[in-house]
């Protein structure tokens, strides 16, 4: 009686073939999601801070401050709130799709994510940029009850007011790359390649 061939051993997978229990794509698809949805919800109401906030400045009218340079206050707090809406909003649903793409392993999840990374560094950049000189515009009104004190304490809240903007701005960079560089570093890793190439 002839003795059958032995049954040869299961192939192992490869680095270039993503296993089927691997679970970083739906933890990472959540993570984007969430954020995807949260970055457009954010450029939905950012047009809302217009109203909360002039009434606020106005008040500042009645304190000493110029209604003229409240008004500019309020008429670019307009333009830069629409402006950071639709960037904020283009963002998150391109992160939003991202994440999902990325859930259901598809491969073009990878450029797109990469694309929205980019993006997002440069569009927010440029929205924190623009923060700027309408933050000190806005610390300039605020300042108004700063022409009842001697010039040592103005100068001193001048200054305050200047490396607080300068450490929140620093701080807004960080937070803002955070995530796009976490996105870039990790679908550039071979292994990760790899595995979205075998979707």
């Amino acid at each position: 009686m002839t003795t059958p061939p032995p049954t040869p051993p299961p192939v192992p997978a490869t680095s270039g073939q993503s296993p089927t229990g691997a679970k970083w794509p739906k933890v990472l698809g959540i993570i984007l999601l969430v954020f995807g949805v949260l970055g457009l919800g954010q450029g939905l109401l950012a047009p809302a801070s217009v109203f909360l906030t002039k009434e606020q400045m106005q008040s500042f009218v009645d304190m000493g401050a110029e209604q003229e340079q409240v008004d500019e206050y309020i008429s670019q707090l307009k333009s830069q709130s629409y402006l950071s809406g639709a960037v904020y909003a283009i963002l998150g649903a391109l992160l939003l799709t991202g994440g999902i793409l990325m859930l259901k392993r598809r491969k073009v999840c990878s450029p797109l994510l990469q694309t929205w990374a980019v993006l997002k560094i440069l569009g927010g950049g440029f929205v924190i940029f623009r923060q700027m000189s309408l933050t000190e515009l806005q610390m300039e009104i605020m300042m108004v009850d700063s022409n009842t004190m001697g010039g040592k304490e103005a100068e001193m809240m001048e200054s305050i007011f200047d490396y607080s903007m300068k450490i929140g701005m620093i701080f807004g960079i960080i937070f803002l790359a955070a995530l796009p560089i976490f996105v870039i570093i990790w679908l550039n890793r071979s292994k990760i390649r790899d595995q979205i190439q075998a979707w």
